[in-house]
């Protein structure tokens, strides 16, 4: 099976495949192969937390016991979160560039007509039936027509069937059904982002929040979707609302950072970086963002300023020297930064881009023999 994830190579952080930073230290993962460099060793393919047939049968005991409680947990979580308010708090530090997740389990429905349908089809949906969860679940809105958990589920049933075009519309019916409840407008949305629909998605999106304006599940998919259309002006009320609701969240004022660059905000972005640093002294590629915003807004010193207390504190960071030759070279300072990209070639030799800078230092080097 194809690893979904990938190893931060700052931090050893697992991260799922669609981040482009690293949800703990904020590294960029541009680059960085699928997988546990680590399990590659293993030459029989397995990873390292699985038993081996010679080990003592007595560990297994444990290990299905904890795997066990582990399902009840997840289980008991996964019911939470769809009954719970959609404003609750989430994990500080997750990653703003997330996937959209599978709608969620549908709240409990009361007894009445469809139920019985209802319960068959969701049971038959979970276990990839989804022939028979569809079979199931018409009958179960058509006995219900006003319900719009039957609706939501049928939505994902059809989706999963094969059949987006009638799940999407029977997510839509689901929040024309209940119009108040931002849980079935954000599920419409992500639907339509799954079905590749992006402006559709922002729009009913927008639907949402104006049900609930602080709904942070809701606010994160929309400022993604943004994001990634390059629409930064689009995302930045969106990605201040989040700064403000959750200001420890460090990736969130990384992106919106990018968002106040973009949109030409150089002393606000230089701000968020700063902040970011305040908090995570040792973030070498917030340090970097934040010389390159500096160097945008003519302040080369200030930018020495900041690469030079990151070296303080790593002498041997050939990202930063990398950084502190780029700004000398643009400010005219040859031989610094001749010296700056010998020692980031000095510490990483076989980096991606060290013929670039090779080269460079060679027409550095060549201008001041002359």
């Amino acid at each position: 099976m194809k690893p979904d994830f990938r190893i931060c190579p700052q931090c050893s952080t697992r991260n799922r495949l669609d981040k482009e930073f690293c949800v703990k230290c904020g590294e960029p993962l541009e680059g960085v192969a699928a997988g546990d460099p680590a399990e590659e060793k293993d030459t029989k393919g397995k990873a390292s937390f699985f038993v081996s047939e010679t080990e003592d049968k007595s560990v297994l005991i444990p290990l299905i016991a904890v795997l066990l409680l582990l399902f009840v947990a997840l289980a008991a979580w996964r019911y939470l979160q769809a009954t719970a308010p959609a404003t609750g708090p989430e994990t500080t530090g997750q990653s703003m560039l997330i996937a959209p997740e599978s709608p969620p389990p549908p709240t409990p429905v009361p007894a009445g007509p469809g139920v019985e349908d209802y319960s068959a089809g969701v049971a038959a949906l979970r276990s990839g039936d989804y022939k028979t969860a569809v079979t199931r679940l018409r009958a179960a809105t058509k006995a219900a027509p006003n319900q719009p958990n039957f609706r939501i589920v049928l939505g994902e049933a059809l989706e999963k069937s094969g059949s987006p075009q009638e799940g999407l519309a029977e997510y839509e019916a689901a929040a024309g059904l209940d119009a108040t409840s931002a849980r079935y407008a954000g599920e419409w949305a992500k639907a339509l982002n799954r079905a590749g629909r992006n402006n559709d998605a922002i729009r009913v999106y927008g639907i949402a929040l104006a049900i609930q304006p602080e709904n942070l599940p809701n606010l994160r998919e929309v400022a993604n979707l943004q994001m990634r259309s390059n629409n930064f002006a689009a995302a930045r009320p969106h990605l201040e609302k989040l700064a403000q609701l959750q200001p420890d969240d460090l990736l969130i004022k990384q992106n919106l950072a990018r968002a106040m660059e973009t949109t030409n905000d150089l002393k606000g972005a230089a701000q968020q970086y700063r902040d970011i640093l305040v908090a995570m002294p040792n973030a070498e590629v917030s340090r970097g963002l934040l010389s390159e915003v500096l160097m945008k807004d003519n302040l080369p010193a200030e930018a020495l300023k900041v690469l030079d207390a990151g070296l303080a504190a790593n002498p041997s960071s050939a990202a930063l020297f990398r950084e502190k030759g780029r700004v000398y070279d643009r400010m005219g300072n040859n031989a610094g930064a001749i010296a700056a990209y010998r020692e980031y070639l000095r510490l990483a030799p076989t980096a991606a881009d060290a013929r670039v800078f090779k080269d460079r230092l060679e027409q550095l080097s060549g201008l001041v023999a002359q």
